[in-house]
């Protein structure tokens, strides 16, 4: 919860200084929005670091495998760097960009969980 409201302030103060510097300065903007992006990612992976954590500690006392967890991990991830990069090319005037960074995030996001289908399907298929 600390961390979300230290993300809110910080997220909040950036906005309302970058609308008062947008008008005059764009570029600073944009850079002060990559900057409060950068802190508000250092924040989440805090949180972060305790859910992996907590992972591996399922992992070592049950038979709850770490390539089943790996794989939705790295997807949320891949959406949050996509949605995050997608939203700084459309702040930018760049929305084609922003779709497409989208639509690739999507795609990875799907490369990603392929091993995990895989998985399933041998499962089933052993289970037939």
């Amino acid at each position: 919860m600390e961390i979300v409201l230290k993300a809110a302030a910080a997220s909040v103060a950036a906005a309302i200084l970058s609308l008062v510097i947008k008008k005059t300065n764009p570029e600073l903007s944009l850079a002060l929005g990559l900057a409060v992006c950068a802190l508000v990612a250092g924040l989440a992976l805090k949180a972060f670091s305790e859910v992996k954590e907590t992972l591996t500690l399922v992992e070592l006392s049950t038979d709850f495998s770490g390539s089943y967890a790996a794989p939705i991990l790295k997807c949320v991830g891949i959406g949050m760097v996509s949605r995050l990069g997608s939203d700084l090319c459309k702040d930018a005037g760049q929305s084609a960009a922003g779709s497409t960074l989208e639509t690739c995030g999507a795609v990875c996001a799907l490369y990603v969980s392929l091993p995990l289908l895989k998985a399933l399907l041998r499962t089933i298929g052993a289970l037939t």
